[in-house]
């Protein structure tokens, strides 16, 4: 079972609302009543300053995550969409380009699909797409036009395959890369000082202080969720997904474009 499924996510939620309430019981049992009174006015003050601090911290990593997301989607979508832009002009070449551009673009669509997604959960890149990709290129670089329509054609192919290039390398750093361990310590001890500073007060109804210190971990614990499924795009249940490879793919396939390129 994945750690950032949303089973694996139920379960730390509520580990984490069930660890907050024995550390709350706990306390309860080691420190005096009279202690936990006493320090009620200073404590309230250290408080806010401690859950100030540490819910600016967590936004601010929560929204760094949701933008990692999003641009690892964005990225994916440039690369597809290149990719189908160096299809689509390959049209307009030689039949013997056009359909070495098209076989290599078919091959790389599979390698990505098949071998470097499942890769990319790991943060690792599939050595047999980069192959697949260096001989796309190459098809591509490697072409001499010999007229102006040819020349104006390559010149679209020659930028096409750039952002190519350059979404999926991006791609790849963005999978490799994923949430540096210096944030996840602070995350996990801020989230474990906050919650331990509820346990510094004493209601009269012992109920209603669980209630409200659990509901504290349950936020924090969501919220490090959501850190944990957006930092990491590739894996999990909330993935980008390689669907808009398949629409180039598509493009290839497309009945409308093998009888306008002909055989």
């Amino acid at each position: 079972m994945k750690i950032d499924s949303y089973v694996s996510g139920f379960l730390i939620v509520t580990a984490s609302a069930v660890l907050s309430v024995f550390g709350l019981l706990a306390a309860r049992r080691l420190l005096r009543s009279t202690d936990l009174l006493d320090c009620h006015d200073v404590g309230g003050y250290l408080l806010s300053v401690v859950g100030t601090l540490y819910a600016v911290i967590l936004g601010l990593i929560v929204v760094d995550s949701m933008t990692t997301f999003q641009q690892a989607r964005m990225t994916t979508e440039q690369e597809s969409n290149a990719l189908a832009d160096l299809i689509l002009l390959s049209n307009q070449l030689p039949a013997h380009e056009r359909d070495e551009i098209r076989g290599l673009a078919l091959v790389y669509i599979e390698r990505v699909v098949v071998d470097e997604w499942p890769a990319l959960e790991k943060g690792r890149a599939a050595p047999q797409a980069h192959d697949a990709a260096i001989r796309l290129v190459d098809a591509v670089c490697n072409f001499e036009p010999a007229s102006e329509k040819e020349k104006a054609i390559y010149a679209s192919e020659l930028e096409a395959v750039c952002q190519f290039w350059d979404s999926r390398r991006t791609r790849i750093v963005t999978a490799t890369h994923g949430l540096p361990t210096l944030e996840w310590v602070v995350l996990i001890a801020g989230a474990a000082i906050t919650v331990s500073f509820t346990y510094f007060f004493k209601l009269e109804h012992l109920k209603v202080q669980i209630i409200m210190t659990a509901m504290v971990a349950t936020t924090i614990a969501l919220s490090l969720f959501l850190v944990l499924s957006f930092g990491y795009p590739f894996s999990g249940d909330i993935t980008v997904s390689p669907e808009s490879f398949r629409v180039a793919q598509a493009i290839i396939e497309h009945p409308a474009v093998r009888a306008a390129t002909g055989p």
